[in-house]
């Protein structure tokens, strides 16, 4: 080729590359959610499809990659859509309860017991503008159990009426697990070479990316099996319904700050105003000392070690990643900024001799490294 149309060669062939992979974006637009639980997946059942190929010999890739998914459907896929079905079933059962409780309480009587006559006094004495005998208490409590309910049915019917594309969801993200469990490093390997960094670069973005998404998976599993379980007992302690409801605070262990909070304090109220104070007081300690303290030391524990991300960033991007991705968020947050430390990682290095001309001297850095402050939150508790 002659070497002035090079210029314009490279450009033409640039501009058709971004064309190309736009227009690839946009088909796969619709997968992306399910292409990147599918990688997620695979990286974690990495292990299983190691022996299942030593089982296999080796020398059959296409069975063991079957084998593995077929492990995954049955112990992963399955049981999660019968806990589901259970569980939408116990709830309307569960709320339905709660408002027939609700109605038969008398709420003025009960704000007259002797237990509770007492606090009643207090809270005249000091904040006198708050008269909660002339608060409509017993109609927003319901209202707000009713409300839940109809919650519950909606996402039933939107589950029952979505059936079909459930169905092909399923489908789809068992054909992409297959593949990328059979071809991944394959597809990775030919990905790494299309990549200009070095070898090290990219064996170090490979590795947080895994980290953290192994960490935000086992993490969120196991703190919302542990608070669920913990829960279940407290509650079954106290007379109330396990299943159900420590099944909700296994699903409000993702929500941060308040957590399961949002179950066992209103559980704990609850008994306190229907005279059980007894069982309210200890619901309260029960979810105060032994289920929040599941959540206080094992998520920094499983997702600090594992991401070398520290529990303020982990917060912060489980947090902006509810925020802007819904419920995903919890694995995408924590994978965006996992990402950008590591990238900030690799610029301090590449460009240490930049960066060390605008140091004034140690008291800059406090004595770390260019490298070290840039990504001094990855490495710190």
């Amino acid at each position: 080729m002659n070497q002035d149309r090079k210029p314009i060669y490279s450009a033409f062939l640039l501009l058709i590359l971004v064309a190309a992979l736009v227009l690839a974006c946009i088909v796969l637009r619709p997968f992306v959610n399910i292409l990147i639980i599918g990688v997620v997946l695979a990286a974690l059942f990495r292990p299983i499809h190691r022996r299942m190929a030593g089982l296999c010999g080796g020398r059959k890739p296409t069975l063991a990659a079957l084998l593995t998914t077929l492990f995954i459907f049955t112990c992963i896929i399955i049981p999660i859509f019968f806990f589901l079905g259970s569980l939408l079933a116990q709830g309307v059962q569960s709320v339905n309860a709660l408002q027939a409780q609700l109605a038969a309480t008398d709420f003025n009587k009960l704000f007259s017991h002797d237990a509770i006559a007492p606090y009643m006094a207090w809270v005249q004495e000091h904040l006198p503008f708050l008269d909660i005998k002339k608060l409509a208490l017993q109609a927003d409590l319901i209202d707000i159990s009713k409300t839940a309910g109809q919650m519950l049915l909606d996402s039933g019917t939107r589950v029952i009426g979505n059936v079909f594309v459930l169905t092909m969801n399923f489908l789809i993200l068992m054909f992409v697990l297959f593949f990328l469990i059979r071809d991944g490093q394959t597809m990775l390997a030919r990905l790494r070479y299309l990549l200009p960094l070095t070898t090290d670069q990219e064996n170090r973005i490979i590795r947080q990316l895994d980290d953290v998404s192994k960490s935000v998976i086992l993490g969120a599993f196991v703190i919302a099996l542990a608070q669920g379980l913990a829960g279940g007992v407290g509650l079954f302690i106290v007379g109330i319904q396990p299943f159900f409801w420590g099944c909700m605070m296994g699903f409000a262990s993702l929500i941060p700050v308040i957590g399961t909070a949002i179950i066992w304090l209103p559980v704990s109220l609850y008994l306190m105003l229907t005279g059980q104070w007894q069982w309210g007081v200890f619901m309260m300690a029960w979810g105060a000392v032994v289920i929040s303290s599941i959540d206080s030391f094992i998520r920094p524990l499983l997702m600090q070690n594992r991401s070398n991300m520290s529990t303020f960033w982990v917060f912060l991007s489980i947090i902006g990643g509810i925020k802007f991705f819904g419920a995903l968020g919890i694995l995408y947050g924590p994978l965006v900024l996992g990402f950008a430390m590591v990238m900030l990682s690799l610029y301090a290095e590449d460009y240490r001799h930049v960066l060390d001309e605008h140091q004034d001297g140690p008291a800059a850095g406090c004595g770390e490294t260019p490298e070290k402050a840039a990504v001094a939150g990855t490495d710190r508790t």
